[in-house]
């Protein structure tokens, strides 16, 4: 049995001129998670996550806008966002500096096995 090590987020970051580089981090019964890196003027299309409870977005670096549903809000380093997983979300670089985003889903498979408990 290995011990958990922490992951470096900073060190996982990658980045592409072409498209944004979702990088994921971890996938497990309980969670996932994903860290999305933008260059400037990259964007998401907005999108649900269908098999998620909730969605946690945190700003690692940089700044941009998270559409949320309808709505656009701004989004920088050190902000958290809660969603609901079938809330269509969409981060969108509109800094000049690099944009990083860690997303953390919370999924219907850990809510399932707590009910069947």
């Amino acid at each position: 049995m290995s011990a958990i090590e922490p992951i470096h987020l900073f060190e996982k970051a990658e980045f592409s001129k072409e498209n944004f580089v979702p990088k994921q981090l971890h996938i497990g019964d309980a969670g996932a998670a994903v860290l999305i890196c933008f260059e400037p003027g990259q964007t998401m299309p907005l999108h649900p996550h269908p098999g998620a409870v909730e969605v946690i977005l945190y700003g690692v670096e940089g700044e941009g806008i998270l559409a949320i549903g309808e709505e656009e809000k701004p989004f920088k380093k050190g902000d958290l966002i809660f969603c609901k997983g079938e809330t269509p979300i969409g981060p969108k670089n509109t800094g000049l500096n690099r944009f990083i985003v860690l997303v953390v889903l919370v999924l219907k498979k850990l809510i399932e096995t707590q009910n069947q408990s």
